[in-house]
């Protein structure tokens, strides 16, 4: 702690010789309001005012020291009591209204200076807290009395009474009354209650006191509840039915048909204060159809119409029913229809009509003429050939035709010639001629003239056999058969094959075959006198192949030629197909849309694609394409999708599943995703902490993401005001939002306490006396005080103590009796006591001084150089007069034979360290 040290030499004072070994009573004692400071020793008393030094503090500590001067010894203190006083400061609380009225009892505290306090408004009944002025209503205690005015008004009672049209809900009039609470409002509603009735309306109900009532602090409503008066009557009106039968001219063929009438009624409600009339529903008094009427029958007249059909569903808004019957001359009908059987369609129809039992004069024979000579055949004629007459019943007859059809042969022939020739020219026989002869037959449509073919079909055979080339003697054919040729069709062009003979020399023949097909594409046959060069060889042949799309495989010809031998030689080139690889892509696509259930996309769409590719591979030769099985580059299956979360809202589909089995001909695939809003709940439960049990919960529910509207400031006022305090509370101080899961929050409130202090002293008095009686030396007095807090729960009323526990652990320590020069105690020493309880009683003992005989010498009873103590609680004190306002000192004697002064420093250097304790508090013994 800070603190600061003052000299005083001025005023120091000196004492005398020490008084060989004994401890003398050191005595301070200090006024915080005066700032004075006095000490006594040794038979000296100095005072000094420290209120220059010690500024504004109103606390302070003070440290006692002591000083041997130049001698060795060191000088022993021992502190038996030490009393101070600290200032203390005054807050008055005063209850006023705004004239200044004292209006309820004025509370006074009090406490030490720079200690807090706090004032209360107060509830008094009618009146309402406007202000405060003066000092805070709360702060520290200051050495001035503070004054703290809390001002009130008088409280005005307030009376509404509301007048509601219940037909509209509206209010028509609100009357406001206002006056000091206690007063009468002298205010009736009969008044302006009739003035409503005469209006039109009628009184439903009206809770305001029919003697009128009184101002109170708390506001009062009243309603009166009318509604408009309503007169109900009653209105007619009705439906007719008529049937006129006329002939066509007009003229009148048989009497009026007249319905008996459909007859309505509905109410008419008249509202009196609007004057609005409200219509009920009409109201079928004899039925609301009108039944069916059967035309009478006329002879040798049709009625256009057999009967009136019922008619039902007739109200009273449907006009009077006006009808009409028409009879007519009876007519009989005749149709003749001629139909193309070929196409199935109707050529013409023939109507005719005239009186019952009248010829119709009509036959089939000059139609159907006109038909065959346009190529049609007739089929069937169902109408009389001789004609007909008309009858009651209409007459329906049909004439069928058909497409005649002419057939003629069609014919074509495919030829084949083999020339024989010599190498250097000139026939070397004769040709070979060969024929395949086709034909077809070919229908003519004689209406239409559209021509119809037959397919070809070979008359002697679709081929061409295998001819053997003739032999010719010293010469060979370059063909010693010329193949079957197969497959021969009209569309076949003619054959020429030329076999050439040439004389026999050397050969050489080079196959190309086409490997990819087995064919041989061609062949080169060389021929030369042996040994000489053929002169030939095969990189034209094979570019040409290549450049149609061939690929040499192999080539087993010699690269820089051969020559011609006696035997034969023969040589194969071979070739494939030249092949080209592309690769063709399909996707299926797949589309996850998620939507708001009221429109409105909630998430992006979720895309993914199934791709499948094909290999094309094309023949360079022939052109011809072959395409690979689809195969899934990616897997053919389109994974499952959980479906994105959104706050506040809940998906019908929680996932899209999986989706196997996609095929390139799968098509492209949309899911719909639709969220709807959620739902969220919260519970708020108040727990009472004292007893663990649960004193209510608030349930909540509402839309996510809007807000609660709820609040606990009111329900955790209600539990306060009943003694309650708060421990927690989690619900969040401005509401909360409902959410998706549910939310629980807790409220914790344990029982309020008020804690009191009850204290109770045992005392101790030792009384020194000579032995006749008189008073030896003064009352060694001391008091061991017990204490224990009285708490109790201010929801409940129930009291809890609390053990009772001493200030110094229930003992009186052992007490060294005085010395008193020539006597002798009867006890040296007042044994300790221990075990002292709340229920020990006060405790007196005397010790008994005996005058020592003269000649007896007493030797000293404290030793010459005591040491120094380790603990000043464990000396035994000496019993000294205690004086009550004053601490008390005891400082032993050093032994010093010297006769030298000791200067205390509270005598002569004294040191006071002054710091602002805030522990020095109250009165109090240290």
């Amino acid at each position: 702690m800070n603190g600061q040290a003052k000299t005083i030499s001025a005023s120091a004072k000196g004492i005398p010789q020490p008084s060989n070994n004994n401890f003398v009573d050191f005595t301070m004692s200090y006024n915080g309001t005066t700032k004075v400071m006095s000490i006594t020793y040794g038979g000296q008393t100095w005072t000094q005012n420290v209120s220059s030094f010690i500024g504004t503090n109103q606390a302070m500590s003070f440290s006692i020291a002591a000083s041997t001067g130049a001698q060795m010894n060191l000088q022993q203190l021992r502190n038996v009591n030490f009393t101070y006083t600290v200032a203390q400061g005054t807050v008055i609380a005063n209850y006023v209204d705004e004239q200044g009225n004292t209006i309820a009892q004025q509370e006074t505290t009090s406490g030490d200076i720079d200690t807090p306090y706090v004032t209360s408004q107060k509830t008094i009944p009618g009146y309402t807290f406007k202000a405060s002025n003066g000092a805070a209503t709360s702060g520290n205690y200051a050495a001035n009395d503070q004054t703290v005015n809390y001002v009130y008004t008088r409280n005005q009672g307030s009376i509404d009474v509301t007048y509601i049209d219940q037909t509209t809900g509206q209010t028509l009039s609100k009357k406001d009354l206002s006056g000091g609470t206690g007063d009468s409002s002298n205010y009736t509603t009969t008044d302006t209650i009739k003035s409503y009735t005469d209006a039109g309306y009628e009184l439903v109900s009206d809770n305001y006191p029919s003697g009128g009532t009184v101002f109170t602090d708390t506001a009062q409503h009243y309603v009166v509840n009318l509604k408009q008066k309503l007169v109900v009557s009653s209105e007619q009106k009705q439906v007719n039915e008529t049937i006129q039968y006329v002939y066509e001219d007009g003229s009148k063929a048989a009497d009026d048909y007249n319905a008996p009438p459909l007859n309505f009624t509905r109410s008419v409600t008249t509202n009196q204060v609007t004057g609005e009339k409200t219509y009920g529903d009409w109201q079928a008094q004899n039925g609301d159809s009108f039944g069916e009427v059967v035309s009478p029958t006329i002879k040798g007249e049709t009625a256009d119409q057999l009967k009136i059909d019922a008619i039902s569903g007739i109200t009273a808004n449907s006009a009077d029913i006006q009808k009409k019957v028409v009879y007519k001359r009876n007519q009989g009908t005749i149709d003749v229809t001629y139909i193309d059987e070929t196409t199935g369609q109707v050529l013409t129809k023939k109507d005719l009509s005239g009186g019952t039992d009248d010829p119709s004069n009509y036959t089939t024979a000059d139609d159907i003429k006109s038909y065959t000579d346009k190529g049609y055949e007739l089929v069937s004629d169902d109408y009389p050939s001789g004609g007909t007459v008309f009858t009651d019943e209409p007459q329906h007859y049909v004439v069928k035709l058909k497409h005649g059809l002419t057939e003629s042969t069609d014919k074509k022939a495919v030829n084949q010639v083999i020339h024989y020739v010599y190498e250097g020219g000139g026939e070397a026989a004769t040709d070979h001629n060969a024929t395949v002869d086709f034909s077809r037959t070919i229908t003519t449509d004689r209406v239409t003239n559209d021509k119809t073919y037959g397919d070809w079909t070979a008359d002697n055979g679709d081929s061409f056999a295998s001819v053997t080339s003739p032999v010719i003697d010293g010469y060979t054919a370059d063909q010693l058969k010329v193949s079957e040729m197969t497959g021969i069709t009209a569309d076949t062009e003619d054959i020429s094959v030329t076999v050439t003979y040439t004389r026999n020399q050397g050969t050489i023949d080079i196959t190309y075959i086409d490997q990819t097909t087995g064919q041989t594409l061609s062949k080169k046959d060389l021929s030369g006198g042996t040994g000489d060069d053929s002169g030939y060889t095969t990189a034209d042949t094979i570019k040409s192949y290549t450049d149609k799309g061939y690929e040499l495989i192999s080539d087993d010809y010699p690269e820089d030629g051969t020559k011609f031998a006696d035997d034969p030689q023969h040589y194969i080139v071979r070739l494939k197909h030249g092949l080209t690889e592309v690769t063709e892509n399909k996707t299926v696509n797949q589309v996850i849309h998620y939507v708001y259930e009221g429109g409105g996309e909630a998430a992006t769409d979720h895309n993914a694609t199934v791709v499948f590719s094909q290999t094309i591979t094309t023949d360079k030769v022939t052109g011809e394409k072959t395409y690979s099985d689809w195969t899934a580059d990616n897997g053919d299956s389109f994974a499952s999708v959980t479906s994105p979360v959104i706050d506040g809202y809940t998906a019908d589909q929680l996932k899209v599943s999986e989706m196997t089995g996609i095929t390139v001909d799968t098509e492209d695939i949309s899911v719909t995703v639709t969220y709807t809003r959620n739902q969220g709940t919260i519970d708020v439960t108040y727990i009472d902490e004292t007893t663990g049990k649960i004193l209510t919960t608030k349930d909540l529910s509402g839309g996510t993401g809007d807000d609660s509207g709820y609040t606990t400031a009111d329900t955790i006022k209600s539990y306060t005001d009943k003694g309650y305090e708060l421990v927690s509370n989690d619900y969040p101080e401005d509401g909360t939002k409902f959410a998706d899961d549910p939310q629980h929050y807790i409220v914790r409130l344990k029982h309020g306490t008020v804690v009191e202090t009850e204290n109770k002293s045992v005392n101790e008095v030792i009384h020194y006396v000579y032995d006749n009686g008189d008073k030896a030396a003064d009352n060694y007095k001391a008091t061991i005080v017990f204490s224990r807090t009285i708490t109790t729960d201010k929801v409940t009323g129930e009291k809890t103590y609390s053990d009772w526990t001493a200030d110094n652990g229930g003992r009186f320590a052992a007490v060294l009796s005085p010395i008193i020069k020539d006597y002798i105690a009867s006890q040296l020493k007042v044994d300790e006591m221990t075990g002292i309880t709340v229920d020990t009683a006060d405790i007196e003992r005397i010790v008994v001084y005996h005058k020592v005989p003269a000649g007896i010498i007493v030797p000293p009873v404290h030793p010459d150089k005591p040491s120094q103590p380790s603990n000043n609680q464990s000396k035994i004190p000496t019993a000294k007069a205690v004086k009550d306002s004053k601490p008390t000192d005891v400082l032993p004697s050093t032994g010093d034979s010297q006769k030298s002064q000791i200067v205390l420093t509270l005598l002569g250097i004294m040191a006071v360290i002054i710091s602002p304790l805030a522990l020095l508090l109250r009165r109090r013994k240290q």
